[in-house]
């Protein structure tokens, strides 16, 4: 297993800081920790100890992940993302030489190195006796690592459950964050934060509580898809007919209404036809053979029929109802309107 395979990338789309919905005292304590990094130099002179190991814990979903990306990129440092769960071998000493080498290429960078399911480590007990020794063996390497983790390298930990992480393990963190789910309140305005770029008519939905800002942001999200789905299905379309698609019991079948259209003429197509074998189609429209309209080009050749107003639901409607033998495409007719035509593919 080498390391490198399982280190991701930042992603190109990190929540800037002050986006981010903390409390109040998350917010001061991460401001002291930016201002700590941006000053580093001004506080060694004085062998001030900087606070560069995090514990980010509680809720899931709550914004721990985000957090340490926005960190990352307020530092503007490179981030080495190791989740934990994932990283152990099940060869455990070739998981300890792993681990080591992530340190290493983090403090070469002098990144953020941000590990998540840091509660992993402490699931030693869960382990039979043979594999607890190996896990023992490399509970002591990420100590080791950690103790000695240079000063310009910020190690951020995440968990769901700080209470599985060993006691010696959790002193070495200077800043321990925890992260509530967000009360009505928070979620009210994180709501309203995802919200607000959008138009007011895309952004109906009910709100739900008592969920995390991941669940909140899906939610929102969800329905954002679904009215602007919705939105699209009902927007206007003008489709051009000049053959079985003017018969009433066709439009009844397809639209489930009758349509009113206008005569209009399809300049430079000639009308061929059609034999139809797709048994729905007979069915419906009743007529073995279907008038197909060609592109000739030639100017006196025209093609009659009606131009409707449908919907774009409507509209994918009628790709169901035609045969393959049939493409879409907009044309331009004799009195300068545009509108989709069935014809030959």
């Amino acid at each position: 297993m080498q390391s490198h395979k399982l280190i991701t990338s930042p992603a190109t789309t990190t929540i800037p800081l002050k986006e981010l919905h903390l409390s109040a005292k998350n917010k001061a304590k991460i401001n002291q920790l930016l201002e700590e990094f941006t000053f580093l130099e001004a506080l060694q002179k004085y062998q001030l100890p900087v606070a560069h190991k995090i514990l980010l814990y509680g809720a899931s979903g709550c914004g721990k992940t985000a957090t340490a990306n926005a960190i990352a990129r307020e530092l503007n440092k490179p981030i080495v993302t190791l989740h934990l769960g994932n990283f152990v071998s099940s060869k455990l000493g070739a998981t300890a030489k792993n681990i080591t080498d992530v340190f290493t290429s983090a403090q070469l960078k002098k990144a953020v190195l941000f590990i998540d399911e840091f509660d992993f480590i402490g699931k030693t007990r869960d382990y039979d006796q043979k594999d607890s020794g190996e896990m023992k063996r490399l509970v002591n390497v990420l100590l080791q690592l950690i103790d000695n983790l240079a000063t310009d390298t910020l190690l951020i930990c995440a968990t769901n459950h700080i209470q599985a992480i060993d006691t010696a393990l959790l002193r070495r963190f200077q800043l321990q964050l925890k992260f509530k789910a967000p009360t009505q309140k928070q979620l009210d305005a994180y709501y309203a934060h995802l919200i607000a770029k959008f138009p007011k008519e895309l952004t109906t939905f009910k709100p739900i509580y008592n969920i995390s800002y991941a669940e909140a942001k899906d939610l929102v999200f969800l329905n954002l898809k679904k009215n602007i789905i919705l939105k699209e299905k009902q927007r206007k379309q003008f489709l051009f007919s000049y053959g079985t698609l003017q018969l009433e019991k066709v439009q009844l079948a397809t639209y489930g209404r009758l349509l009113d259209g206008k005569d209009a003429v399809l300049p430079n197509y000639t009308l061929q036809q059609l034999q139809i074998t797709d048994v729905s189609v007979l069915e419906t429209s009743d007529q073995e053979f279907h008038p197909i309209a060609i592109k000739t080009n030639a100017t006196e050749d025209t093609v009659s029929g009606k131009i409707f107003e449908i919907t774009t639901a409507e509209l994918l409607n009628t790709d169901a109802y035609e045969v393959d033998n049939y493409k879409r495409v907009l044309e331009t007719f004799a009195s300068g309107e545009q509108a989709w035509v069935y014809v030959k593919k």
